[in-house]
């Protein structure tokens, strides 16, 4: 009985070992010793750029011509907490552009400021919650003000005007705002700078501008000046190639200047312009687009309804953005003859039909042209009308994209 339980146990023994054998010393694999602290790790021996470089692909941000849009990176933070190395990395990343979305986040960033020095020397892009259209507290103002004197070099600003050279008007009432308070050298790397109007009280044009020597951007929504800008007092920026213009006046003010400006090549108009605005005259609203300096205009949301036949002198004009009003009142041979992309801007309420691309597409300017349009999803006109666009392009020899514009954050 001994035996053969014995021997019973011997067979499932035999069993288990053919299942499972035993590595022999040669077949061993190599015992490996794992870090105890981050400082024996290899990824700590890489230089501080590369690090740098591979935690900026973490930055969650999306930018166009017109904004930037940030949102709040979880894993940066837990990058962050591994070390005091990777802390100070990473805090290069998500202090290198600062959103403010609402008035307390700048009160507190303020302080912050105060207490820790150094973040000052991290920041390159402020954006400040815009008030367009509404004048700005004094207590916001003031921030403004303290933060962008702390900061030491700026690349990008958006912010809100009236920060004053001097708290009493001038003596014709009108007030002399001022970007910032620039100091000598001061934000002179400025490269990208949107300003939004203090309410609608008419100012004067911030001299200091002209100290922004690779302003390369700017930006007025919302401003109203008193008086046209002169090159006299303002001399023109020589690096500056993006110019937008977001409702107020400047429209009508800043003609000359922005004639002076040597590098000018991209134009944007958005919004509702004053009525001395008028594209669908037989003149030019401006002088600056048939001076052969234009190459981009962005024509949306002005308040008028078509565009005059003046385009057709604009040689200078090889892409143009227009709204549907725009392009579908407008009569057919308007378009530039240098005309190499055309963007249509269909918004949801409109009525999409293909009258107007008949007209327009029989036209020769048009041809061998890449048409683009951004349309949101919920435009159901234009569902409908979208198979029958593709073959009618196809026939007048348009090269035709169509973008979501709900999704579609830069220019054309």
């Amino acid at each position: 009985m001994k035996s053969s339980v014995k021997n019973r146990f011997s067979n499932l023994f035999q069993k288990r070992q053919q299942a499972f054998p035993v590595p022999h010393e040669t077949t061993r694999a190599p015992s490996v010793t794992i870090p105890n602290t981050l400082s024996e790790c290899f990824v700590s021996k890489l230089p501080k750029e590369v690090l740098l470089r591979v935690f900026d692909y973490l930055r969650q941000e999306r930018r166009s011509s017109r904004s930037i849009t940030t949102t709040r990176n979880r894993d940066l933070y837990h990058v962050s907490l591994v070390c005091r190395t990777w802390n100070n990395l990473a805090a290069h990343i998500c202090y290198h552009t600062v959103q403010f979305y609402s008035v307390l986040s700048v009160l507190r960033f303020h302080q912050i400021l105060q207490t820790s020095s150094h973040i000052s020397k991290i920041v390159k892009t402020l954006i400040f919650p815009t008030r367009y259209g509404y004048a700005c507290p004094n207590e916001l103002l003031d921030a403004f003000q303290g933060i962008t004197n702390r900061i030491e070099s700026l690349s990008e600003l958006n912010t809100t005007l009236r920060l004053v050279e001097e708290e009493s008007s001038t003596e014709d009432g009108n007030e002399r705002f001022h970007v910032l308070p620039i100091g000598e050298g001061h934000h002179n790397d400025l490269r990208h700078l949107s300003l939004y109007g203090n309410g609608n009280t008419p100012a004067r044009f911030p001299a200091a501008l002209s100290s922004f020597k690779r302003l390369s951007s700017l930006a007025l929504k919302g401003v109203f000046l008193s008086e046209p800008v002169s090159t006299d007092v303002t001399p023109a920026l020589p690096r500056l190639q993006d110019f937008t213009i977001e409702g107020g006046n400047v429209v009508l003010m800043m003609d000359d200047w922005l004639l002076s400006c040597p590098k000018l090549q991209r134009l944007f108009i958005i919004g509702p312009q004053p009525a001395a605005f008028s594209p669908s005259t037989d003149d030019p609203p401006m002088r600056l687009l048939v001076h052969g300096k234009i190459t981009y205009w962005h024509l949306s949301g002005s308040g008028h309804t078509q565009v005059g036949r003046w385009l057709a002198s604009c040689n200078s004009i090889t892409c143009l953005l227009l709204d549907w009003t725009l392009f579908s009142n407008s009569s057919a041979g308007i378009f530039p003859p240098s005309l190499h992309q055309l963007s249509l801007d269909i918004l949801p309420q409109d009525s999409v039909t293909l009258d107007a691309f008949d007209r327009h597409f029989g036209a020769s300017p048009i041809s061998q042209v890449l048409f683009i349009i951004l349309c949101w999803e919920r435009n159901a006109s234009f569902e409908h009308s979208k198979e029958e666009l593709k073959v009618l392009c196809a026939k007048s020899d348009v090269f035709l994209e169509i973008l979501d514009r709900s999704g579609y954050t830069g220019t054309v």
